[in-house]
């Protein structure tokens, strides 16, 4: 039976949730401060509601899809989504917005009888129908279990992690490990191309050799390989997620010994205005300390990549 699903942020992860949702068969009612970013989803049948706590009229599930963790805090807390909501009323967060604020949401949920999950987003590996999308669920195993299929219907795969916080840990790991990775091995291949080595060809040997990864196989040659710097996954939501990793670690007493320089990196590529553009244009910074350039001939005569240019205002998680 098709169940009607709120949802509130109708950026690019709102409308990859979104248009999956409505794929399914269930009803879904959206708002955004921006109401022109709902126009795919009106298109595909959607229905737009004037206020947050409209989302959530007549809903078994709302989905919070809001870039950083102040905007799901400010929206929920106030009052202004959870407004009438019913008891018994689920609450995803699909958004990277750290273990402490999703701890602090679902207090404030438990206490207006809101059952709280915590389920970031992540884009997997790509397959004929293009790239999977992985959820990474935190929440009490039977309200997990009740909401499953709802959270079934925008996703290709939900992985269970543990209580509301490890969805977070989860993602913020896999996260971390993308983004060191992204300075590694833009550093590695500089270095090669510095040498006298072809972009091509390394990549071709890594392929083969231990060092395979998706970063190479798939991502950077979308991006860096053919000098386009469109997002993707954005540069600034790549320092707000390195920034949550980091007190992460610091709340367990541990010290990240290479994230200091990484951090770096990627705030430098932010004061040179890149924060709108690709998480990747950290290895711009990289190129220009080589003196290199990591172009491509093979992926730069390939076609131009279909998806549109966003504005500075879209969000990607």
């Amino acid at each position: 039976m098709s169940e009607r699903i709120g949802l509130i942020g109708c950026g690019v992860l709102g409308r990859t949730l979104g248009l999956r949702v409505l794929r399914s068969g269930h009803g879904l009612a959206v708002h955004d401060r921006h109401p022109e970013r709902a126009a795919p989803l009106l298109a595909a049948g959607a229905v737009w509601v004037e206020r947050p706590a409209d989302v959530a009229s007549g809903a078994a599930l709302i989905v919070s899809a809001l870039p950083r963790p102040e905007d799901s805090e400010s929206v929920a807390l106030s009052g202004e989504l959870w407004a009438g909501a019913p008891k018994g009323l689920f609450h995803l967060e699909a958004a990277t917005v750290g273990v402490a604020s999703v701890r602090r949401l679902a207090a404030a949920a438990a206490r207006r009888g809101i059952r709280y999950i915590d389920g970031p987003i992540s884009r997997g590996s790509a397959s004929d129908q293009g790239l999977k999308v992985v959820m990474f669920a935190g929440a009490d195993g039977d309200d997990f279990d009740t909401a499953r299929p709802l959270l079934e219907s925008m996703v290709d795969r939900v992985l269970y992690c543990g209580g509301v916080g490890k969805g977070q840990v989860t993602k913020l790991i896999n996260n971390l490990v993308t983004e060191v990775m992204t300075v590694v091995v833009g550093e590695a291949l500089a270095l090669g191309v510095r040498s006298g080595a072809s972009i091509d060809l390394l990549r071709s040997a890594l392929h083969e050799g231990t060092a395979q990864t998706r970063l190479l196989d798939e991502l950077l040659p979308m991006t860096v390989f053919r000098g386009d710097w469109r997002p993707g996954f954005r540069l600034d939501l790549a320092e707000k997620d390195l920034g949550l990793a980091v007190e992460l670690a610091q709340e367990q007493g541990m010290t990240l010994t290479a994230i200091d320089e990484v951090v770096g990196l990627y705030r430098q590529a932010m004061a040179k205005g890149w924060s709108s553009l690709s998480s990747h244009t950290v290895v711009r910074l990289i190129e220009e300390a080589a003196r290199v350039e990591l172009r491509s001939p093979i992926f730069q005569g390939l076609a131009p990549r279909p998806e549109a240019p966003r504005s500075a205002a879209e969000e990607e998680e």
